[in-house]
């Protein structure tokens, strides 16, 4: 008789499992939960937060270790147009308009202001634990590069005097010291204490907005400030 009672009992238990297995199957829910807590809340693919891990993290070191990728960071183009004025006069000492033909010569360029991101060291990163903000100092902005534009060269036609006919001879060395010249006139259009200021004011944001993702992929609490050294 017992062994029958038995026989029973563990057949209802045996249905009993399966039913509970079918019904979580079918009804998307785990019979097994896991209660073990790593400590590490996802917030997207790309970030994890350490909550109370006790991990220190050094800020310094993950943000230098970025200059691989960013050296120097463009934050201002600048655009302008200079011009000379060639003349060839018909008698060298002799200034007047009907004894010397003209010709204008205009150049269009781009000048690019940047900021050196190479020359950070862990002095320049300052951490203020107690209220989670991440100050960058950084250098000035500067005029970096000059490019003119050969597709906007412009020569205009030469203007002639009385007795001044034909066009202007030009040799290689003449086209050198024209260019000097008006890159010369470039760069002093460009080096100018306005746009050092307009560049200065973007380059604050544009290093806040490179970095910034970095920290906050570390800690979401941290704010990123920049100022110059």
């Amino acid at each position: 008789m017992k062994r029958v009672f038995l026989n029973i009992s563990c057949v209802v238990l045996f249905v009993a499992i399966v039913g509970v297995l079918v019904w979580g199957r079918n009804n998307k829910v785990s019979v097994f939960r896991e209660t073990y807590d790593d400590g590490v809340e996802q917030i997207d693919l790309n970030t994890i937060y350490l909550e109370n891990s006790g991990v220190e993290v050094n800020f310094a070191e993950v943000l230098l270790g970025k200059q691989e990728e960013m050296r120097k960071l463009i934050v201002s183009t600048q655009e302008a147009t200079v011009s000379t004025e060639l003349s060839d006069r018909l008698i060298e000492k002799l200034d007047f308009d009907f004894l010397k033909k003209t010709q204008k010569v205009s150049y269009t360029g781009k000048g690019y202001f940047v900021v050196d991101l190479d020359d950070l060291t862990g002095e320049d990163i300052i951490e203020d634990k107690e209220n989670k903000i991440i100050t960058i100092k950084i250098g000035h902005a500067y005029l970096q590069a000059i490019e003119i534009d050969p597709d906007k060269i412009i020569i205009d036609e030469v203007k002639e005097g009385l007795l001044a006919r034909g066009d202007i001879e030009l040799t290689v060395k003449d086209y050198n010291v024209i260019e000097k010249e008006l890159r010369s006139r470039l760069e002093t259009k460009f080096d100018t204490a306005e746009n050092g200021q307009e560049a200065d004011d973007i380059a604050l944001r544009m290093v806040r907005e490179v970095y910034e993702p970095v920290i906050k992929a570390i800690d979401r609490g941290y704010s990123v400030a920049v100022e110059f050294e």
